[in-house]
This record gives structure tokens, C-alpha cells and sequence, in this order.
């Protein structure tokens, strides 16, 4: 192959910028500092039961993901979607379980009936929600938090009970600093066509009514994506399972110490956290690297509890259930894998998977197994009444591993992008920048590919 990258990670970002320039006739050298490719995504298989570290799914509504596994070998035929007959959301309120009500768009109501009979909302919220149709359209000169934009069309109940928990189980973070712009973009789309949120919502569906399921995933696992992009990418890929220690800058490019050896290129890839990023890029490229620490990051510990199915005590009626911040303890969202994707687990099982997010991950992250074990059967036996004992279980923790798209995020980018236009060959490809979910990072690493390759051409010329 004509031209060679360096690729710092190997996740799924890493894995598919190699695939893409593969593709564009590009070889790469990948590195990745752990033992294992894949980053988050990894399935376990215990007793036929398939349990995800990481995502256990994409949104449907988001393509790339999809062309990308009918391009690998036909991945595509392993595509399964979730269970939607039996999707459903619970939020705790009061200690219970209450459904949320069909219809809703995140936090905005699709519907008016479920909505004014639902128990999640006082009558002051409902009849807020009336009001909220007569706002005017409004184009705001400043990025604000997602609590602000929230609050403003319908009041601290929908926020605290609905938007809140929604973008905890997304982004772990806080609603009060996140960036409306960024986060809900949708949203503030329609606040500055229609005013109302809810106007928004409906005259959007209208002219695109929703086809097929809201999730997608494959029959083996997520680790189909990977296991399936680390076999496509043998032909053109060297990977070297070493830490990057250090970069510098080339007169032709840049090049990456790994254990004392250096590796040069006219391209490299940076498709590690953004804090990693920052800290190699040092003074080789300090602009930037004070933009990439910038950005802050939120924990994670996701463990998943499965128990024999006689045992449980509990229908799992739905997808799983949220809490707001001022009912929780230790979990703050749980997904009823049985439900979601019943032909992951065994009838004979029933599999729930609890996360851990923001301040109570970052105290936990030290915590024994064991005593995390126990805090989430804790919170199960007192939101579900599951009193019995779990056949088995798996555990992860994830530090600095979910980006927060604070306010101003969107500025952010654009002066990361003026920086990067004074690093000709250095590229950013990840969750952290433009998109959270896989999808999204898939996206840009195929964006990056292509760019490589212009940039490659016009240097030729």
C-alpha cells in the first residue's frame, strides 16, 4: 500500500479508521496498550447467556453502523433488533416503580393522554405542559445547560424526574452543566422553529413517522462489530500491543514512541480518550492538547446480576427502569436484558444489568466486588423486591471512560478544529467529540479515512 497511519487505540474508533483506510488503500500500524482490542465492547458468554461490558446496542436511527457490517462479510444478517412490543420504562418516584408514559420523546410528550393520566407528573406539570404548546419560537446568542432549556418549557418535576435520569444512563453526567446545544440539539432545533418542544416532537413525526425498532445489536453479541473489523483489518493493519510513551512532531509528518521504539508517518490517529490524547500530544502539539484536557470525563461500573428465572419474583414488564438523582442510592439506571434482547438469555434465566454513574461510580471505583454486589442487590430488593440469590454475575469498572458535553462544547470543537489545521497529519476520532454512541465514532472514523486519503492526493499533486 501506497501511504502508512498511526493509529493510537484500539476500540471500536481505532479498529474502524483502520478498516476505512484499508478500504482506500491506506496500511496503518494500530496500537494498543492492553492485551485485548475492542475497548468497551466486550461480550461474555456464561451458560449461554451473552452479557455485554459495554454497549449492548446502537440506535437504529443512525446508519453507518449497519452499511459498515453488510460491508464486513455479512455482519448485517446477524442484526437483530430489540424486543419493542415489550418496550417499557420505569422511573422510580417515590420508592416505586412508575411506567413512563407511551409516547414520550425523551422528556417531551408525544401523546396527551398517557401523559395526563401518568402518575410520573403533578397536575401543576400537566397543566404546564398545555401552556408549553403556546411558546413562541425563540434563537438563543448562548449555548445553556440542558437543565436550563428543560426547566424553562416544563418546570424541575420534568427535569428531575425525566430529563435527568434519561441523560445519566447516556452521558453520566449532570444536567446542570451539560450543553443543550450539544446534547439536544434536536431540541433546540425546535425551540427555534416552533417554540414548543411538543409542537417540535409532533410536526416531526408527521412528516417522518418512526419505521422498525429503536435499538439494533447482533445475535452474538456487540463483540460481533469488532471480532469482525479485527479480522478485516489483518491484511493491512500491524498492530503493536505497546503503550504509546511518547510524540513528536517530523518535518514530513509525526512519529510515536512505543517501548523505545519510534514509528513515523505523515498521518496519526488519535482514537484514545481525549484526556489520553492531550497528555501524548504534550508540547508537539500544545494548542491543542489544552483543548483535549479540557474536556471532562464521567466513571462507570456496570455490573450485571443473573439469576435463575423461578427465583425472581418479578415480571420484568419492560425495558428496565431509570432513577432521578434525589431517589437513588447506588444505581442509577437498570436494563432487563430478558426483555431487551430475549434471545441473549436462556429461558431458564433472567439477566439485569445495573449502572453505576457519575459521583457514586467515582467513590465505588476502589470498592471490593463483593460490596458492590451487594449494594446493587440492595437497591434491587428495595425497587424490585428480589430478594432471591444471583446464579452469577459480571462486573466492570470504567474510569474517565464517558466524555461530558458540557456548555460550550460546541466552541470547544471549533477551536480544536482551528488547532488542528496547524497539525497537518494529526487527526481525533472518538466519543468525545461529535457523538457519544457508536454509531457516532464509526462515522468519524470513516470521515477521518476519507480525509487522510484527500490530504494524501493533494500532497501527491
Amino acid at each position: 500500500m501506497a501511504e502508512r497511519a498511526l493509529i493510537v487505540g484500539g476500540g471500536v474508533s481505532g479498529l474502524s479508521t483502520a478498516y476505512f483506510l484499508g478500504r482506500l488503500g491506506i496500511s496503518s500500524v494500530l496500537f494498543e496498550k492492553s492485551d485485548r482490542l475492542g475497548g468497551l465492547i466486550k461480550t461474555d458468554v456464561i451458560e449461554e447467556c451473552q452479557l455485554e461490558a459495554g454497549p449492548d446496542s446502537y440506535i437504529a436511527a443512525k446508519p453507518v453502523l449497519t452499511e459498515l457490517a453488510r460491508d464486513l462479510d455479512g455482519l448485517d444478517r446477524q442484526i437483530i433488533g430489540s424486543n419493542d412490543e415489550a418496550r417499557r420504562i420505569f422511573i422510580v418516584r417515590g420508592g416505586k416503580l412508575v411506567p413512563m408514559p407511551q409516547g414520550m420523546v425523551m422528556m417531551v410528550p408525544g401523546a396527551w393522554g398517557p401523559a395526563f393520566r401518568s402518575d410520573l407528573f403533578s397536575v401543576s406539570t400537566k397543566l404546564r405542559f398545555l401552556a408549553e404548546v403556546f411558546s413562541s419560537p425563540l434563537t438563543r446568542d448562548e449555548d445553556i445547560t440542558v437543565g436550563r432549556l428543560v426547566r424553562e418549557h416544563f418546570g424541575d418535576e420534568v427535569l428531575e424526574y425525566l430529563a435527568e435520569p434519561l441523560l445519566s444512563g447516556v452521558y453520566g453526567g449532570d444536567a446542570a452543566t451539560l450543553s443543550a446545544r450539544s446534547v439536544l440539539a434536536r431540541f433546540v432545533a425546535y425551540e427555534q422553529k416552533c417554540g414548543s418542544l411538543i409542537r417540535g416532537v409532533r410536526e416531526e413525526r408527521r412528516q417522518t413517522p418512526r419505521q422498525g425498532g429503536l435499538f439494533r445489536s447482533f445475535a452474538g453479541g456487540m463483540q460481533s462489530l469488532t471480532d469482525a473489523l479485527i479480522r478485516a483489518i489483518r491484511q493491512n493493519t500491524q498492530v503493536v500491543h505497546r503503550e504509546i510513551a511518547g510524540i513528536e512532531r517530523t518535518t514530513n509528518g509525526w512519529r510515536a514512541n512505543a517501548a523505545g521504539e519510534w514509528f513515523e508517518s505523515a498521518n496519526l490517529v488519535l482514537a484514545c480518550p481525549a484526556h489520553a490524547a492531550g497528555r501524548l500530544l504534550g508540547d508537539a502539539a500544545a494548542d491543542v492538547a489544552a483543548e483535549l484536557a479540557g474536556i471532562p470525563y464521567s466513571s462507570a461500573i456496570l455490573v450485571t446480576l443473573v439469576y435463575d428465572r423461578a427465583t425472581l419474583g418479578h415480571p420484568l414488564n419492560g425495558f428496565g427502569f431509570l432513577v432521578p438523582c434525589r431517589e437513588r442510592q447506588t444505581v442509577a439506571a437498570a436494563t432487563w436484558i430478558s426483555t431487551k434482547f430475549p434471545s441473549r438469555i436462556p429461558q431458564r434465566f433472567a439477566a439485569l444489568r445495573a449502572f453505576i454513574v457519575g459521583n457514586q461510580a467515582l467513590r465505588l471505583l476502589d470498592a471490593s466486588d463483593a460490596a458492590l454486589l451487594d449494594l446493587v442487590r440492595a437497591d434491587f430488593r428495595r425497587l424490585m423486591g428480589i430478594h432471591s440469590i444471583p446464579r452469577f454475575s459480571t462486573l466492570y469498572r470504567w474510569p474517565q471512560s464517558m466524555p461530558q458535553y458540557v456548555v460550550g462544547h460546541m466552541q470547544r470543537q471549533q477551536r480544536l478544529a482551528a488547532a488542528l489545521r496547524n497539525c497537518t497529519g494529526l487527526h481525533l476520532v472518538g466519543n468525545a467529540y461529535d457523538g457519544v454512541g457508536v454509531p457516532d465514532c464509526v462515522r468519524l472514523a470513516k470521515d477521518t479515512a476519507s480525509s487522510i486519503l484527500l490530504q494524501s492526493k493533494l500532497e501527491t499533486h
